[in-house]
């Protein structure tokens, strides 16, 4: 770099200096792709995976399939599969007939859902449900028009009772939901439960066996957002079993059969005396008269007690419970 400036420069600068302005040499520009964004809009941002939204939908499957399997004599599956998010704007080709819509009241002030019979599942029940054994035609179409009468919904209305309980029993320990079949509905419009931009959870059930179809559920995010940390957690509905299986196992527990065993004393004497004992010997114990006799459970020594006779046979009597001992006792044996 010159030490000095040449007449061009100091002109430039004194130039600069004067008019505040100093020209630079123009960059060439990058104009990349636009992304319209709207500052307005309101929709939420989620993300992330719901392990115990799938687990809580693998429990209604199976309360669902046991339910139906008893009210129509079939030996009715059901499967989950993963839960998905949709806009209720998205949800109008899911909603439209012949499906059954059922709009279900969530209770507790979490508003409604939606209860959606796929085409075909809705008369597979009703025939099911009547007693009609007969397998459907394969070229059999159901009408897509035809309204279901009053004792038709009615009908649905307590299978679907089977579906509501396993939803309530299977959220219970997220959300204290009271869902109830409310009505059915064959115009999109008037099943509407939500804002167009809000956002809905669908989980669907599959249904095998004594029939054929799809089952699903959808329930606005804004109902379970409050519980949104618990359904993002691990798998921990697990742990809380069932209480009939826990009250069954507690009852088997307590009619198992122990060993105790009341210790009255002990001595060692030498081999040479054991051969010469004979009928009427008196053999002296380690314990005094008046002390209490240890009892064991298992092989554990548990109680104190004393001799005593009940019925007419040796017992012994429970004073009192040893005291359990410390972790650093259990440690040190």
């Amino acid at each position: 770099m010159p030490a000095t400036l040449s007449p061009e420069e100091v002109k430039a600068l004194m130039s600069a200096i004067q008019d505040g302005k100093v020209a630079t040499e123009g960059a060439r520009g990058h104009r990349g792709p636009v992304a319209n964004y709207d500052l307005t809009s309101q929709d939420r941002i989620i993300r992330g995976q719901m392990p115990t939204l799938d687990a809580i939908n693998e429990q209604i499957a199976q309360q669902l399939a046991l339910g139906l399997t008893g009210r129509t004599r079939l030996a009715i599956r059901a499967s989950s599969a993963a839960a998905t998010l949709l806009k209720f704007a998205d949800l109008t080709p899911l909603l439209a007939p012949p499906a059954a819509v059922c709009v279900l009241g969530l209770g507790g002030g979490y508003g409604f859902g939606l209860a959606v019979l796929e085409p075909g599942v809705a008369e597979q029940l009703l025939a099911a449900a009547l007693g009609d054994r007969r397998s459907r035609q394969p070229d059999a179409v159901p009408d897509a028009r035809r309204e279901l009468t009053a004792v038709e919904q009615g009908v649905l209305k307590r299978l679907l009772g089977v579906f509501t309980d396993a939803i309530a029993s299977a959220w219970e320990q997220v959300m204290p939901f009271k869902p109830e079949p409310l009505r059915f509905e064959l115009d999109p419009r008037m099943a509407s439960i939500a804002p167009p931009s809000d956002v809905g959870i669908v989980s669907a059930f599959e249904l095998t066996g004594g029939l054929d179809g799809r089952l699903q559920l959808v329930i606005p995010y804004a109902a379970v957002e409050p519980a949104k940390q618990r359904l993002a957690a691990p798998r921990r509905l697990s742990q809380r079993g069932d209480d009939r299986v826990a009250r069954m196992m507690a009852r088997e527990i307590e009619q198992v059969k122990v060993d105790v065993r009341g210790l009255l004393g002990a001595t060692r004497i030498t081999l040479s005396r054991l051969l010469e004992l004979e009928q009427g010997e008196v053999l002296l114990l380690d314990r005094d008269e008046c002390a209490p006799l240890p009892i064991s459970v298992q092989g554990r020594l548990k109680l104190l007690g004393s001799p005593s006779v009940a019925g007419g046979a040796m017992a012994m009597k429970v004073e009192r419970a040893l005291a359990a001992p410390s972790p650093a006792a259990l440690l040190s044996r």
